[in-house]
């Protein structure tokens, strides 16, 4: 398992090798040939999908040879006397070859050639246990949380106390004085009650943002709560398209309660095309952090543009295709269906526009690339013996070369350090379309609040929506990474991504709704708070990024406990930044 429950590289020097060089998540592999040739030592990263054996080590004859590697992943190693770029994975030309090999953090180990041509890898200092940084953040948050509820709890307590008291010896003497001031008394209990605000929305946007700036400031540096480099899901990849989704969310409300006030619709469209605007405009304006404001190679795409596309879409159909007087059914089947039925010529512009987003994907030719490829090119897809970088995601990465250029979007995607690839942005043209459809299935749970009034016909609703969409999403990827003919995919943002994400966002709503609307057991602290202002902090985390104090180094931080520690620390100053402006009222809004 490991030499310590935290991380630590130990030694600084252990058999020549410094430890302290290593980052977090690497090791060192020795590479030891008893072979009179020299060999060449040709490796494979197990998430590098589809990828050939690929040069990595110079090995002298009768010598050694050092090498630092990734521990995300499984290795398959290969030592030849062939002098080729690349090697296919089955029956390469090879003296020996070892599958499937796991190294850990901070570990040192050995890959021995021995005179008789067998391989055998061997560890020489044990790994460390990378993962007891979550552990302790987790028992300290759960302290945290424990401690301030019972703060709270007995803070109540005496409140509650203190104002019977006190309205125990109003009443007395009111009683006392005359009986007109008992009737008012009694007004005032009975006085109505205002509409109460659905908090599980805010709430469920409150861990969105929570979890994005989480990410965003380096996640404790842990690979599997960062973005899939190509196809899956990880932590990372479910933050944004759950944006999206409780926007839709929101959109019935927004509208009902306008043409309710009999407003004209081309006011409202207005509205509607104002936010968009600022949207869009707002994150132009925020992909010059850094830096990067040369016009010529200046990125158009990004998380707020791709907002205001699919806001001003959504909105907008459903704007114009919504009645002032919605329809009123009598029949049993109606009023079960009456949330889809009022949505059903939405249903067909949607349905339209994913139909003719999948056969762009499939039947667009692409110069230099099969027609229908998904992958992420560079050395997945080797064509003549070369990789091809500029035929990643297929038609989507052509849309976006012919319309935006290849200067215009963005240069550094996930798959680019895996694959080799070339530029390719992950908020991209084609994509929206898919979001889109996002945001129109946050809309349908949106309806869902509109037209059913009882919790209980509400989340049987949203748990129903989540298992029928999960389904169909696994349908599409083969309940596979890889193999499915649409797999689940965040950079081409694939129609299996956005009803697997869809289908954990209807879930996640249900249970926040039944913690804080249903039950009460929960206020939704501290999430509520932040998502009651979730684009300043979106916006200013951005802006804040490498800025103290939410952002410092102590030096040499190549430790996982280092690396949480700091990004908690930037996570949990935006969130009290969200407490404080709610307890002052302050909320802002595009």
């Amino acid at each position: 398992m490991g030499s310590a429950f935290v991380e630590d590289p130990g030694v600084d020097d252990f058999l020549g090798f410094r430890l302290t060089d290593l980052g977090v998540d690497q090791a060192y592999l020795k590479v030891v040939s008893q072979d009179e040739r020299d060999l060449t030592l040709y490796t494979l990263s197990g998430g590098c999908h589809g990828c050939p054996l690929q040069p990595g080590l110079e090995v002298p004859a009768r010598g050694t040879n050092n090498l630092t590697l990734s521990t995300h992943y499984p290795w398959t190693f290969l030592l030849s006397d062939a002098d080729d770029a690349f090697l296919p994975v089955q029956n390469p030309a090879g003296v020996c070859e070892v599958h499937g090999v796991r190294l850990g953090e901070f570990g040192v180990f050995q890959l021995n050639l021995t005179s008789n041509g067998q391989c055998v890898f061997s560890t020489l200092k044990d790994p460390v246990f990378e993962y007891g940084a979550i552990v302790i953040a987790v028992a300290v948050y759960a302290g945290l949380a424990l401690l301030a509820a019972a703060v709270f709890g007995l803070y109540k307590h005496a409140v509650s106390r203190f104002c019977r008291s006190l309205d125990d010896n109003q009443v007395a003497l009111q009683m006392a004085s005359s009986v007109d001031a008992t009737t008012d008394v009694v007004k005032t209990a009975v006085k109505p009650v205002g509409k109460t605000r659905i908090k599980s929305l805010d709430t469920f946007r409150g861990i969105s943002i929570v979890l994005m700036i989480f990410v965003n400031y380096g996640s404790g540096s842990y690979w599997f709560l960062e973005h899939a480099a190509w196809n899956g899901l990880q932590v990372a990849d479910l933050v944004f398209p759950w944006f999206l989704w409780i926007m839709g969310v929101c959109i019935p409300m927004g509208l009902r309660s306008a043409l309710r006030r009999n407003t004209p619709k081309s006011k409202i469209f207005f509205r509607i095309l104002k936010r968009s605007i600022k949207l869009f405009v707002l994150g132009i304006i925020l992909n010059s952090l850094g830096g990067w404001i040369w016009l010529d190679k200046y990125r158009i795409p990004g998380v707020l543009q791709r907002f205001g596309i699919c806001y001003l879409v959504t909105a907008g159909v459903a704007l114009a295709l919504t009645p002032a007087d919605p329809p009123q059914y009598q029949s049993d089947v109606g009023i079960v269906m009456s949330d889809m039925l009022q949505l059903l010529p939405q249903w067909v512009v949607q349905i339209i526009i994913v139909m003719a987003h999948t056969l762009i994907t499939f039947l667009l030719p692409v110069p230099g690339c099969p027609t229908g490829y998904l992958g992420p090119g560079g050395v997945a897809l080797l064509q003549d013996g070369e990789a091809s970088p500029k035929c990643i995601g297929g038609a989507t990465g052509e849309v976006d070369r012919w319309l935006l250029t290849s200067a215009h979007i963005y240069q550094n995607p996930t798959a680019k350090a895996v694959y080799g690839s070339a530029a390719f942005d992950p908020e991209g043209v084609l994509g929206s379309m898919t979001s889109i459809f996002q945001v129109f299935l946050g809309l349908q749970a949106g309806m869902v609040l509109q037209v059913h009034k009882s919790h209980r016909s509400r989340i049987v609703r949203w748990l129903v929506w989540s298992l029928v969409l999960g389904a169909i999403g696994a349908g599409l990827c083969g309940a596979s990474m890889n193999d499915g003919v649409i797999p689940v995919n965040k950079n081409l943002w694939s129609l299996s991504y956005v009803l697997v994400t869809s289908c954990f966002a209807y879930f996640l709503l249900a249970i926040c709704y039944l913690l804080v609307d249903v039950w009460g057991g929960w206020s939704g602290t501290p999430f509520f708070q932040a998502g009651m202002n979730s684009i300043f902090l979106y916006c200013g985390h951005n802006v804040a990024y490498n800025m103290f104090p939410w952002h410092y180094s102590l030096g040499l931080m190549n430790t996982h406990l280092a690396r949480l520690a700091e990004t908690l620390w930037g996570t949990t100053l935006w969130v009290i930044i969200a407490l404080y402006l709610h307890h002052k009222g302050k909320f802002y809004t595009v």
